[in-house]
């Protein structure tokens, strides 16, 4: 296919346009308090989505022009990453970004070497994130959770009290998940032990039939990725099962019709109890959830790829549970032991989930990325032993999405908080590292200016705030930094000024320190690019076009 390239200026300004539009559109979300984007819906027919969300809006616009595009394209990134790593900030470094974009491209305009500008921002972030790390402060946990969930979740302080609760439960490091509700308010549901979504495969195994739930007690777990085609196969281990005491959970790929009412009828008829559901995961995945499963009880997974039959299998392959709850639509196993081997396929996961965290844009497939993250995700959940599940209220299916998305953001901020320390927040913790920054010399005139355009982005935000809140952003930011308090700024909330570390109003340090190194990182894209080559489209807009091809290699819209 032809190409076609476009170099330096004119590729630096076009892709300054698709900077200067994503950032617009996604500025007005900055702060607690302050306007919406209305982004229209994909579907048609179905109502537009209402958002304050920085993220949601830096990935609905795509650009028709696609060098400008490119441009938009680096933003989407930055608020991607922030959003996966941080949870919150999204709209921040696109501020930051955009700000230090623009002057970069000034720069480049008056004859400035780019090599020199982007040492000197270089230098002054490390020196800007290093004086983040030493001036972030760690208090009592409770208030710092609820200060930072209420500025992300742009002040609803109910969310911070339920994120409090699940903290509390299940640990920092614990398993949250957050999921659209049944119900106006939110509710939150805290499982002692691994769950996952598939419910039992007959209503006849029902033991409550007021809940609809089958509950079995001193449980024995076979796990396997076989189907389970003839009830004779099962025989064996059942008899061993009724002998020690215990019931039997049957989590397998499949259960055929002639072995499940063989199953049923003698759970009905008292011979013994079991509860035969889906395993957990489904494909090629469903192993590796089989084996997380077998590490947390103690048991062994029963695996085609093994050679394993299912006649063969003994009571010393099954796993152990105190008490197993299945649903219609889900299963919980309670009071599982956990083992060594449990302790080290989860570190072995986190170590892994921060690895594809720390990939940047186009190392591999952006789609595969996410759907492997959020896949090592989920088996963290199960394999952590207690999971809280957040569930999300309102009274319309978009309220509950868009809520969805902040709460999820609000969840992430508050454990960065917890990592890192909190600064205070709208917009103010920047402006406590210019005396650092003030410090740091540069050698030449074109370092110099690097080192100025951070200065000049720190106070972005603020002034971005002050826009917002219909004031003037430049009187905001002179008023704040001509106070000696370095704690004190604007409340957007209440409309005044004041000491926000009193008022409870932070910013994790964590997605302070992020947001910058990130925005710099995307800028030194922009500043560094000398030409963009181009695929130019085919006259024929079906020319080489497979179906198979198409679907093989569809891209998540998320991604």
């Amino acid at each position: 296919m032809a190409k076609e390239v476009v170099y330096q200026g004119d590729a630096r300004r076009r892709m300054m346009q698709g900077i200067e539009i994503l950032a617009r559109a996604a500025m007005p979300t900055l702060g607690a308090t302050g306007p919406s984007v209305m982004i229209q819906h994909r579907a048609d027919g179905l109502p537009p989505v209402a958002t304050r969300d920085g993220v949601t809006v830096a990935n609905s616009i795509v650009l028709k022009d696609r060098i400008a595009n490119l441009g938009a394209r680096l933003l989407r990134d930055v608020a991607g990453t922030m959003s996966r790593e941080a949870g919150d900030g999204t709209t921040t470094a696109i501020v930051l970004a955009r700000h230090i974009a623009r002057e970069m491209f000034k720069s480049l305009a008056a004859g400035a070497d780019p090599i020199a500008l982007k040492r000197g921002i270089d230098r002054a972030v490390a020196c800007v994130t290093e004086d983040i790390r030493a001036r972030a402060w760690r208090g009592e946990q409770e208030s710092l959770i609820l200060g930072v969930a209420a500025v992300a979740t742009k002040n609803e302080p109910g969310v911070g009290r339920l994120l409090l609760e699940a903290l509390d439960a299940v640990g920092v490091h614990g398993a949250v998940s957050v999921e659209l509700g049944q119900r106006r308010e939110d509710v939150l549901d805290v499982v002692d032990g691994y769950r996952w979504e598939k419910g039992y495969l007959s209503p006849y195994f029902v033991t409550d039939r007021t809940r609809e739930l089958a509950e079995l007690d001193d449980v024995y777990v076979l796990m396997t990725d076989l189907e389970v085609n003839d009830f004779v196969d099962l025989v064996p281990l059942l008899e061993q099962v009724t002998e020690a005491g215990g019931s039997l959970l049957i989590a397998a790929d499949r259960v055929q019709e002639k072995a499940l009412a063989g199953i049923l009828l003698n759970h009905v008829r008292g011979v013994f109890k079991a509860v035969a559901v889906t395993a957990p995961g489904f494909g090629d995945r469903r192993p590796d959830r089989l084996l997380d499963l077998a590490a947390l009880t103690g048991g062994r997974a029963v695996l085609e790829a093994k050679g394993d039959r299912l006649d063969r299998v003994t009571l010393a392959d099954l796993g152990r549970v105190r008490r197993a709850v299945v649903s219609a639509d889900a299963t919980a196993l309670l009071g599982t032991p956990g083992t060594e081997a449990s302790r080290a396929r989860l570190e072995g996961l986190r170590l892994e989930a921060e690895q594809y965290r720390a990939l940047k844009p186009g190392q591999g497939s952006a789609t595969g990325r996410l759907h492997e993250l959020e896949d090592i995700e989920a088996r963290i959940i199960g394999l952590s032993g207690k999971s809280a599940v957040y569930r999300v209220g309102g009274v319309t299916d978009v309220e509950m999405k868009e809520r969805m998305v902040r709460i999820e953001n609000a969840y992430r901020s508050v454990v960065s908080a917890l990592e890192e320390g909190v600064l205070p927040g709208g917009g103010v913790g920047f402006l406590g590292s210019l005396p650092a920054l003030a410090e740091l010399g540069a050698h030449g005139a074109d370092e110099a200016r690097g080192i100025d355009i951070v200065r000049s982005a720190l106070a972005e935000p603020l002034r971005v705030i002050g826009e917002n809140s219909g004031l003037s952003g430049e009187a905001v930011v002179a008023k704040v930094m001509d106070h000696p308090n370095p704690g004190w700024g604007y409340d957007q909330e209440s409309g005044s000024f004041g000491d926000l570390h009193a008022k409870g109003i932070w910013d994790p340090a964590k997605v302070l320190r992020l947001a910058l190194e990130k925005a710099a990182s995307v800028a030194g894209t922009f500043l560094t690019t000398a030409a963009v080559v181009l695929e130019v489209p085919d006259a024929d807009a079906f020319a080489g076009f497979s179906a198979e091809w198409a679907a093989a290699t569809r891209e998540d819209p998320r991604a």
